[in-house]
């Protein structure tokens, strides 16, 4: 797993709050190679939300030109490289030459869309991350992905090879025993993963959800789901209480039920949307880069395929959508 670890190239799409925590565990878990395309010119925002950036670095210059020898210093094993002068949406076919995608910092659908479609014609994986304030949230695409997960055997009932769900299948089980401790028997299970593109997940299916959960957990779901999936349409306008609504019935959350989106809920969110918050980005951004450290190194399932951190909660469930 290392071995792949340090053989993989990895593009990093806009160093944000959560490409910063993204950026900081890549680097010391070891990735091979790290790019970073970055336009953005550095201002005060940024000495708040990320600790490449120093008070006294020099504002409206590319910030990638003081990130980068900070990032280098925390491990200089692994090689970094940095573009300021070229927006990636400029560039695609450059990402045919990755292992990994991740895009941060971008809540507009058209440019997701644009790149999750290229990444697919180059069958790479792709990340989306962000935060809206006092929410997070992460949406995976690895187009097909085969994992593998070793677990204690539950006495003596044996996990069976079969679906899951409708993107999770076991293909396989194999017992081992533990060689000190013939009494302990392990089981190695692969299991076959299938992704939805952004575009598709978009397409909501009102039945998904609710063959996942019971009625009582769908009204537990966070307000913050359907206002998050709306503001990537919302071309940076403001969520109406129409469109919450409707996005809440398309993912067929009990709307007339108890699962209610306030007026008040709405507009706080709309005040939030598209901000940096530290904590937030370091939650959702270790999950993250969590998560691809085991898909380089291709151990554990991974994320499938989305899931909102909300930090009045302090939960955060993976949602098949």
């Amino acid at each position: 797993a290392q071995q792949r670890m340090r053989a993989s190239k990895v593009l990093l799409y806009n160093l944000g709050g959560c490409g910063t925590e993204i950026t900081k565990n890549l680097v010391l878990s070891g990735v091979g190679s790290l790019t970073i395309y970055d336009t953005h010119l550095l201002n005060e925002d940024d000495l708040f939300n990320q600790f490449f950036i120093s008070k006294d670095d020099q504002l409206g210059v590319p910030r990638l030109q003081h990130a980068k020898p900070r990032i280098q210093d925390m491990n200089p094993r692994v090689e970094v490289n940095c573009v300021s002068d070229r927006n990636l949406l400029n560039d695609l076919d450059a990402m045919k030459t990755f292992d990994m995608v991740i895009v941060t910092e971008c809540n507009d659908s058209h440019t997701i869309e644009t790149i999750n479609s290229k990444t697919r014609e180059f069958k790479i994986p792709f990340y989306l991350c962000g935060g809206n304030g006092l929410y997070g949230y992460c949406f995976t695409d690895l187009i097909e992905f085969i994992s593998t997960d070793e677990k204690l055997k539950n006495g003596n009932v044996s996990t069976k090879p079969g679906k899951l769900s409708e993107t999770r299948e076991i293909l396989e089980v194999v017992e081992r025993t533990d060689e000190e401790n013939s009494g302990k028997v392990y089981e190695v299970i692969r299991t076959k993963n299938i992704y939805k593109s952004f575009s598709d997940m978009l397409k909501f299916d009102p039945l998904i959800l609710s063959q996942q959960m019971t009625k009582r957990q769908l009204r537990k779901i966070t307000n913050a789901l359907p206002l998050t999936l709306a503001n990537f349409n919302a071309q940076g306008t403001n969520i109406s209480a129409a469109t919450a609504q409707q996005v809440a019935q398309e993912l067929g959350l009990p709307v007339s039920d108890s699962y209610t989106l306030s007026v008040d809920f709405i507009a706080a969110f709309n005040r939030m949307k598209n901000i940096d918050y530290p904590p937030v980005n370091a939650i959702v951004g270790g999950a993250v880069a969590q998560d691809v450290i085991n898909v380089l190194g291709k151990q554990e399932s991974p994320l499938n395929n989305f899931l909102v951190f909300d930090s009045n909660t302090l939960e955060m469930p993976i949602l098949e959508l």
